[in-house]
């Protein structure tokens, strides 16, 4: 039963508006842009143009030896399958709570997606939750470093070892993020980032592939253009890749934005071990874990309640910060994505039919698909804004509002 908390109503903690984003693109992306329209051609694989010069600066900041430029985060997840070389009708180990662009990736190569459960606390996919779901069908694994904060990436790189299992990083939600010093992305075969518009950095859309070996940057670069082996490998049109290339246009604005990259990273980051701190202790809070060695660039920030010992819902939760001026989510998908409808009726393409399942020879109902910790995460998980536009007294604030919702 909802009841009114009439002292937030009457006193709210916060009166006046968050700030928002501060402005994302200045004179440095303007002067790009108008020079790459001066070189009056805008495909990619110019020498000396923007494109190149963006992953050259690629390969300084993400601390790996080769890069390859899509058009989408969601792109670059689809290259790195197609890279692995993953056959039709074999199985993925993903995330549940991850976004619909990891699973595409799978599901376009004609694999088959499985989920494996998360830690309560950091909504990761952990080395002992993977190993609970392969199978002798499992080709593959992409984990999702989650709002920033790296996987513990030591064991499920030694796992993948043991099992012969190509790794992939879902980076998006992860730049300016690293485990035991060094980026995430260069832990797996392939890490893969996103350059949408509502990333850390931004050109609009866009995505990078990373990569520790010369073979997979030849294979991600061909899946990434038609097989057209640009780069004269004797290899032109010997495989099926889409056109996922990146115009020298988002090239431009991709440059500029690097120079961004670690201020932003680390202002989240900061505000988020700041609020982390202050909710830690408080009943009923269950504020999120960052593994150790690891350090988060918290795209967002997510932190659980307990609604028994708080004696409200989460909705409830959320109803009395936003009358307490903080605008509070609901979780951030509504469930594991495993059980969205296009799951649910394995509607992925029309007439009924899911090749892979016939290549399988074996059917898949995700109805059965079990990822208890998931749903429980997202059932009781609360979502605040984290961005370089905050202060200090803005996290304050938030801080303020849980305190006083929960009676502490």
């Amino acid at each position: 039963m909802t009841t009114q908390n009439t002292a937030a109503v009457s006193d709210p903690v916060r009166t006046k508006p968050f700030p928002g984003l501060p402005p994302r693109f200045d004179g440095k992306e303007a002067e790009y842009l108008l020079a790459a329209l001066k070189q009056n051609n805008l495909f990619y694989m110019l020498p000396d143009g923007f494109v190149s010069r963006m992953l050259k600066r690629a390969v300084q900041e993400l601390a790996a030896p080769y890069a390859v430029a899509t058009s989408s985060g969601t792109a670059s997840l689809h290259v790195a399958v197609g890279a692995a070389g993953v056959e039709p009708g074999m199985e993925v180990i993903t995330s549940p709570i991850t976004d619909m662009g990891t699973c595409i990736a799978i599901l376009y190569q004609n694999a088959i997606p499985i989920f494996a459960d998360v830690d309560p606390r950091t909504y990761n996919l952990t080395a002992q939750t993977i190993e609970a779901a392969i199978t002798e069908r499992t080709r593959a694994v992409i984990v999702v470093h989650l709002r920033g904060s790296p996987c513990d990436m030591e064991p499920i790189v030694e796992l993948c070892r043991r099992r012969s299992l190509f790794l992939i990083e879902d980076c998006a939600q992860a730049w300016g993020a690293t485990y035991r010093g060094k980026p995430v992305g260069n832990f797996g075969q392939v890490g893969c980032y996103s350059l949408n518009n509502f990333k850390h950095l931004s050109c609009g859309d866009g995505g990078l592939v990373v990569t520790q070996d010369e073979k997979l940057h030849h294979a991600c670069h061909n899946y990434a253009d038609k097989f057209y082996d640009r780069a004269g490998h004797g290899d032109r049109l010997s495989a099926l890749a889409p056109n996922y290339r990146m115009s020298e246009l988002q090239g431009a604005v991709a440059l500029a934005q690097f120079d961004k990259l670690h201020s932003i990273a680390n202002k989240r980051h900061t505000l988020a071990e700041q609020l982390t701190m202050e909710l830690a202790g408080l009943r009923g809070i269950l504020p999120p874990r960052v593994v150790d060695g690891a350090f988060a660039s918290d795209w967002f920030y997510m932190f659980r309640v307990d609604p028994k010992v708080l004696g409200f819902s989460r909705d409830e939760f959320t109803v009395r910060m936003g009358a307490e001026g903080i605008p509070a989510g609901a979780g951030y998908i509504a469930q594991p994505i495993c059980q969205v409808p296009v799951f649910l009726k394995k509607s992925f393409f029309p007439g009924g039919v899911w090749p892979a399942e016939v290549i399988a020879g074996r059917t898949y109902d995700y109805r059965t698909m079990k990822v208890p910790i998931a749903e429980q995460v997202l059932a009781s998980a609360v979502t605040l804004q984290i961005h370089e536009g905050l202060s200090p007294a803005d996290v304050n604030d938030y801080a303020r509002a849980v305190k006083k919702v929960v009676g502490s």
